[in-house]
């Protein structure tokens, strides 16, 4: 049986050249590419097209991006370590900083001043209480406060940002 279904299947095939028969690509998938080529011409076309208002907002976020970087040079100060003004509790603060300068000559400015400026943030450091060290509006109170002490030390615009590297209560 299986001898005589060989044949069969040799005369139902095209004489001459071996070729199998041409795959026809079906009618939804020519339409789905067809939409899609549409979309991404419509898509490119508005893109290149953007009102010159949102081009603006592009470049002010782009803007404010990059203020967030570091651009100045960074001066770390030692730690600080003071027992907090709380009666009857030994509790303390170790704080550690660095200061964004705006150039190099404020650097010059802030390494003649560094015992000053340490220890006028000590003084107000070892006063402050344990609230006055919890949570963020704290802290950014806190950085406030130094910030000001230290440009009244070195004088307004020399530093451009404080960071904190180290803070532990305990």
């Amino acid at each position: 049986m299986s001898e005589e279904a060989a044949p069969e299947a040799a005369e139902g095939a095209p004489k001459g050249k071996d070729k199998a028969p041409k795959a026809k690509a079906p009618l939804p998938i020519i339409a789905l590419l067809v939409i899609n080529l549409g979309a991404t011409g419509f898509g490119v076309f508005k893109i290149l097209n953007l009102p010159a208002a949102s081009a603006a907002t592009k470049a002010e976020v782009v803007i404010e991006k990059a203020t967030k970087e570091v651009t100045g040079p960074v001066v770390p100060l030692d730690a600080f370590v003071v027992n907090l003004d709380e009666p009857g509790t030994a509790r303390y603060l170790k704080l550690t900083i660095q200061l964004e300068l705006v150039d190099a000559k404020a650097e010059e400015i802030i390494d003649k001043s560094k015992q000053v400026i340490r220890d006028e943030v000590l003084r107000h450091l070892s006063g402050l209480k344990l609230a006055d060290t919890l949570g963020a509006k704290a802290k950014d109170t806190l950085r406030d406060d130094m910030m000001k002490m230290i440009e009244d030390i070195v004088g307004k615009g020399k530093v451009r940002r404080m960071f904190f590297q180290e803070f532990v209560v305990q």
